[in-house]
């Protein structure tokens, strides 16, 4: 099928094509061809075409097989549209209802501090994806390069504190439920018909990040967790090779109570505690050979 012709049956996929760089004037060029042309992985589009129009269509299992950062990537050319677009465009069209409504009329100035409410916490969640949360993950793929996303974890619920989709689901009800008094109706109009895309970008932007990038990423941070510092494989070098404690401190020029917590981690982290236990990890996984150990 033409790509076109998927576009011209669903205008809202625009935005979600332009995040893969993908400008309209798409011509007769099918999905396959256009992707192609852009070097984008068809499947990963595919999927993220069809999770994007079906409510119900969410792949788990497919999406676990996509690399992180492409997730991530999509995820921050998505918070790069609310940024430049919908919220901008959302505001635009409340000043311009707010300011035609009768200025005896409350309503469309509460509804306009309530989007700003909803805006402030978009916008700290877009600052924290863009200075903590993604270069974090990205980090991640970079100790775990050959990493895939093979991790299975509970559905992660929606954190209470940050009700972004909620705030605006409130928003929408409210307009439609309980607005009052002598308002402009086609700039109401406009108003609802923004807000309702951006609620509707926003739930399946959210069933990403919850369902999918954070478990993964908590994963990798679990897993993450078991490999030891390079200070604690030298401490394990050491006593494998038969060291006390005391004689471990003073070949590394530490503490002894150092050694003592380098230990404690050590079996923490990898739930191993005798000596014949600690010697066969290390001989495995390349720490030390059997040749060093008397």
């Amino acid at each position: 099928m033409r790509m076109s012709e998927v576009v011209e049956e669903y205008p809202s996929l625009i935005p979600v094509i332009n995040r893969f760089g993908i400008r309209l004037g798409l011509g007769d060029s099918t999905a396959q061809e256009i992707c192609n042309n852009h070097n984008i992985n068809i499947d990963f589009f595919m999927t993220m075409i069809n999770t994007f129009l079906n409510k119900n269509y969410f792949p788990e299992k497919k999406l676990q097989g996509f690399h992180l950062t492409q997730i991530v990537d999509y995820l921050t050319e998505t918070n790069n549209y609310y940024l430049h677009s919908q919220l901008p465009n959302i505001e635009r069209h409340l000043r311009l209802f707010i300011s035609a409504s009768d200025p005896q009329n409350e309503s469309p100035a509460l509804i306009g501090k309530l989007f700003d409410t909803f805006k402030d916490r978009l916008l700290k969640r877009i600052e924290t994806d863009e200075q903590e949360w993604f270069p974090h993950i990205i980090e991640l793929c970079g100790k775990q390069k050959d990493r895939k996303l093979t991790y299975r974890h509970p559905v992660m619920p929606v954190d209470p504190e940050e009700p972004i989709e909620a705030l605006i689901a409130d928003l929408k009800h409210i307009i439609i439920k309980h607005l009052a008094g002598d308002y402009n109706e086609n700039l109401c109009y406009a108003v609802i018909v923004a807000i309702n895309t951006l609620h509707a970008d926003i739930r399946q932007h959210n069933r990403i990040r919850n369902r999918i990038l954070a478990p993964i990423v908590a994963g990798m941070e679990k897993d993450g967790n078991k490999n030891l510092s390079s200070r604690e494989r030298e401490v394990l070098r050491q006593i494998i090779k038969g060291e006390t404690n005391k004689e471990v401190a003073d070949h590394l020029c530490i503490s002894l109570n150092t050694v003592l917590t380098h230990r404690k981690n050590i079996s923490s982290k990898l739930g191993i505690k005798t000596i014949p236990g600690l010697t066969f990890y290390a001989i495995t996984n390349g720490i030390i050979s059997g040749d060093e150990i008397v």
